[in-house]
């Protein structure tokens, strides 16, 4: 990462930081740590984004092209979100 580095103070376990210290050389800590994190917001957005495909609604596309099914799912947004605002407006 070759964003400008900033100090950051976290609470870790005094047995994580004694493992820490026992694998990963000083030099390398601050490079690992910012790693580490990296890898884990990663993940977790990773996680996220398969949690909201989850939740979208299902649609059939047996045997359909997907720009006619990617077309049906736009034209049910666009009036789902027309009825949403309609029923908004005084």
């Amino acid at each position: 990462m070759n964003d400008h580095k900033e100090r950051a103070a976290f609470t870790i376990s005094k047995s994580l930081k004694a493992e820490l210290e026992d694998v990963v050389p000083a030099s390398r800590r601050s490079e690992f740590v910012e790693q580490a994190i990296a890898d884990a917001l990663l993940r977790d957005a990773r996680q996220r984004a398969l949690e909201a495909l989850d939740t979208l609604p299902s649609h059939d596309t047996r045997g359909k092209d997907s720009v006619e099914v990617l077309r049906r799912i736009r034209q049910e947004r666009d009036a789902g979100l027309v009825a949403r605002s309609e029923t908004r407006a005084p």
